[in-house]
């Protein structure tokens, strides 16, 4: 998962001027706010973006930037946060736990009233700085370390990979496949997946021949593959970053093991994404990955979304993610709305206000504020369907299963309900 680890002081630093440099620049031309209005506020509100812009894992990158373009231009176009708008400033992490926190210290200059990300692989690396510089965060990513958090200035509007690895088991029982092997790199990440899978798998019936941990970077892992196929799996369980993917897939090629069914984590979903290429000529059969579900709430939440993405990246075909990072801002935003103060250490007791029941369920920024000014409870449900925050922090959803065509455009392969999760959960005692 991780790049070569670098010397995190004027070497990080100077990656993180670069990015800082490249984004004043895309800000000039409207990418990074999305909408001309804002060049006319007196004040302009920053949303921090920390995103992986270098290393193996440079992909999220474009999920993390295209969601928060979205949700700036839907706060922008609908009056702002308080009559002021927002603006965006990104800094480069690298998914490397070296760079992010000096990616945070340079973000914290600009002063911003939220920060989206960083993803999974470096959250932990920063976790505990949110609360002390007064910031409030919504990480992006599944961490099953952080089921159970305890920070009350981080939220999180993706489900936990521990509910994504039963949707991987649930998915593949009901295709018939109960014999399996696991390829996992060795990133915190990737192997969070493994012991709910693992339960969920078996809770289900099915079998774990081989759990295969991959170290990145390797010029080959035909080895791991011979290990993996020994048994004749009828499905592979894998998660791993792009570049031990093209490895992988490719002596899988040589090796014949990609007729086989593989499903994976939610970094393999992207329509014509790294992975779904490196896969190679059987991905539209043979590959297959879970992602958080996106179904359309009250108010029209998702097609409302989908509007808004058109309108900033001229596709309604969405990168994996994205919504998060819209609904992240735009929970923000209606918390600032409420407690009438952008200042975070305000506003962070309204995030769970706006966003969890009682009240009228609204999935649109200018309803929900309208709805406020109104002096009602507002419970919003946005474009990644239920944002209800547990008491850890934690939202809870079902999850597509995103197949792919023969031009590795996504198609639907099943949707696996919270019903269905729940009762695997059941059958696991």
């Amino acid at each position: 998962m991780k790049s070569i680890r670098k010397i995190a002081g004027r070497r990080g630093g100077a990656r993180v001027m670069l990015v800082l440099a490249m984004v004043s620049t895309l800000a000039g031309i409207g990418l990074t706010s999305g909408t001309a209005s804002a060049s006319k506020s007196k004040t302009k509100l920053v949303v921090g973006g920390i995103f992986p812009f270098t290393g193996t894992k440079s992909l999220l990158s474009s999920w993390g930037t295209h969601g928060v373009a979205v949700g700036v231009y839907e706060i922008n176009h609908n009056g702002g946060v308080l009559g002021d708008q927002l603006k965006s400033v990104y800094v480069d992490d690298a998914a490397d736990s070296v760079d992010v926190l000096p990616a945070f210290r340079k973000l914290e200059l600009s002063h911003p009233k939220v920060i989206v990300g960083p993803f999974s692989p470096t959250i932990e690396g920063i976790i505990n700085q949110f609360q002390p510089n007064d910031v409030v965060d919504f990480m992006v990513g599944g961490l099953t370390t952080l089921d159970n958090m305890k920070q009350k200035f981080v939220f999180r509007t993706s489900s936990s990979d521990s509910n994504e690895s039963i949707a991987m088991a649930q998915y593949a029982i009901s295709k018939g496949w109960k014999t399996a092997s696991l390829i996992f790199d060795n990133s915190a990440n990737s192997q969070g997946f493994i012991a709910p899978l693992e339960a969920a798998f078996k809770a289900l019936g099915g079998t774990i021949q081989q759990n295969i941990t991959l170290t990145p970077g390797q010029s080959s892992y035909s080895s791991e593959l011979t290990s993996a196929f020994a048994g004749k799996p009828q499905v592979i369980f894998d998660s791993m970053d792009t570049q031990t993917a093209a490895t992988l897939f490719s002596d899988g090629q040589q090796l014949g093991y990609m007729s086989t069914p593989w499903i994976g984590d939610d970094l393999q979903s992207a329509p014509q994404g790294a992975y779904a290429k490196s896969f190679g000529p059987t991905a539209s059969t043979d590959l297959t990955a879970a992602l958080p579900a996106t179904p359309t709430t009250a108010d029209g939440a998702y097609s409302h979304f989908l509007a808004d993405y058109q309108s900033v990246w001229k596709t309604t075909t969405i990168l994996p993610t994205t919504f998060n990072e819209y609904d992240s801002i735009v929970i923000a935003s209606l918390a600032m709305t409420m407690a009438k103060s952008t200042d975070p250490k305000v506003w962070v007791k309204d995030v769970t206000k706006v966003a969890d029941p009682p009240g009228v369920v609204c999935g649109t920024y200018a309803t929900c504020v309208k709805l406020i000014k109104q002096h009602k409870q507002i419970n919003y449900n946005g474009a990644s369907g239920s944002d209800d925050f547990n008491k850890f922090h934690n939202v809870f959803s079902g999850f597509q299963m995103i197949g792919f065509d023969s031009s590795l455009s996504n198609v639907t392969r099943a949707y696996v309900t919270p019903a269905q999760l729940a009762a695997v959960v059941a059958k696991e005692g």
